[in-house]
């Protein structure tokens, strides 16, 4: 009898060791899992997947999704009106252009925030950072997740939470909540190191079982101690989804894809990876809730017309025009197995931290953060195309028409809730048995400018 010995090499090692050092930081301190409902509110249903594709660096709004023109506005951004008087930059995202009547936008958007790090964090959590709640805190994720726990199935060989090229600095996780909550944080340039091919699933299982025999002696362990070593037992649960052989599937990108989808490889992300990702997870349906994407930098404080340049407004409005159009295409023309269009199930949302400053560019020939206006795109998910909500002024500086039924600008609580009521979870719950004793409300009522009441923008699915 031939024994199979795994052979770990250091480069294997150093990797492994990086993804579970990633994962290990963010399992929560403590539990909390007693939810109370409002009953105020009734959830739409409808979605089974959300993809989050975060425009981190903040875009631009009026040189993407409301478009102005100005004298240094590019003659090859070729604006034109495209139907009901909603004007695009065609040159520079010809293929949304046509497909106008597949997405809705959000003119009337709003941020509390206007530095990076502060801004992201609130996309994701929906409230502000404090520093006293931070392990505590969950994001909008982790809480998805956490609603659709008990309905896992047997067969179901993903994790309910993915991130997509999200640095894990930029990273919300899960908190208070269940280690199983965690997000499971890949990098969509390279192939997912935790995904096996089946020629390799004997050694896994070897290398599994040593693992927990080392560390038996650790489980069910009341100490502070046996608690770390539980949760991270959790989060390598987590990971053993994967080795599901039919995993590899849905994380390998074809030639064909990368073909469509674009092979632009910025240091800081691959959408067009990502968002294949994305679309073999919705076709498979194998458990995941939420997936949160980032697309950056937009961060564009000079040159922001400049082609000569990596990172310019050409470059990031091509390569989204290019996957976001490619990905609605292939939710709409993909199936699952009861015949339902995996576009009526998912929802999709593509957001940055705030906006960028309007009228003429600066200094240096770019613009800088502003949080009184910017864009939101939504699709999917019996979500109306062609419907374009609220307006700004003529430079896109402030919100002078909100467009639906609150009567004031729409903000990042408000994006929130929709998502939570489109997935079927009730908004307005709360956990009240908490590490620091204050009540985790799911879309916080508290805003920086006071008590707010928040809710599902309905106006997108009338």
């Amino acid at each position: 009898m031939v024994t199979h010995i795994p052979k770990l090499t250091r480069r294997d090692f150093i990797r492994m060791s990086g993804v579970t050092a990633a994962g290990y930081s963010l399992l929560p301190m403590l539990r909390a899992n007693n939810v109370e409902a409002q009953s105020k509110v009734t959830p739409r249903g409808g979605a089974e997947l959300c993809i989050f594709i975060m425009l981190q660096g903040a875009p631009s709004q009026m040189d993407t999704f409301d478009v102005k023109e100005r004298p240094e506005t590019p003659q090859d951004f070729d604006i034109r009106t495209i139907k009901d008087g909603v004007r695009m930059p065609v040159g520079t995202m010809p293929r949304l252009s046509e497909r106008l009547d597949k997405f809705a936008i959000i003119r009337s958007m709003e941020f509390w925030e206007s530095c990076h790090n502060r801004g992201t964090y609130y996309m994701q959590a929906g409230r502000a950072i404090s520093p006293s709640r931070l392990k505590e805190i969950p994001s909008i994720g982790a809480v998805l997740a956490y609603e659709h726990l008990e309905r896992r199935r047997e067969g179901d060989f993903l994790p309910p939470f993915i991130s997509l090229n999200v640095r894990t600095d930029l990273l919300v996780g899960n908190g208070m909540l269940p280690p199983s909550c965690t997000p499971m944080g890949l990098n969509a340039r390279v192939t997912p190191p935790f995904v096996l091919p089946e020629s390799e699933q004997a050694t896994f299982e070897v290398r599994r079982d040593l693992l927990q025999r080392l560390d038996r002696e650790w489980r069910g362990v009341e100490t502070h101690r046996g608690t770390i070593f539980t949760d991270l037992d959790d989060y390598y649960r987590s990971a053993y989804l994967l080795s599901d052989p039919k995993a590899a599937d849905v994380f390998t990108i074809k030639p064909e894809d990368k073909e469509r989808y674009g092979q632009i490889n910025y240091v800081f992300n691959h959408l067009g990876n990502a968002c294949v990702m994305a679309r073999n997870i919705a076709a498979a349906d194998a458990g995941t809730r939420f997936i949160i994407i980032n697309h950056g930098t937009w961060d564009l404080h000079s040159d922001i017309y400049d082609k000569s340049k990596t990172l310019n407004q050409y470059s990031l409005n091509n390569e989204l025009d290019l996957c976001l159009a490619n990905l609605i295409d292939d939710l709409e023309s993909m199936s699952d197995a009861q015949g339902r269009r995996l576009i009526d199930k998912t929802l999709i949302v593509v957001i940055g931290e705030f906006g960028r400053t309007p009228g003429a560019l600066n200094d240096n020939k770019g613009r800088d953060h502003h949080s009184e206006a910017g864009i939101a795109v939504l699709a999917g998910a019996g979500v109306k195309g062609g419907r374009v909500i609220g307006a700004t002024d003529e430079t896109a500086a402030k919100v002078i028409d909100p467009g639906w039924h609150k009567e004031r600008s729409i903000y990042p609580e408000d994006i929130q809730a929709t998502v939570h009521s489109v997935m079927g979870v009730d908004w307005s719950k709360k956990i009240t048995n908490t590490p620091s004793g204050r009540p985790f409300e799911y879309t916080e009522s508290l805003s920086p400018k006071g008590p707010m009441e928040f809710g599902e923008i309905s106006e997108l699915f009338a």
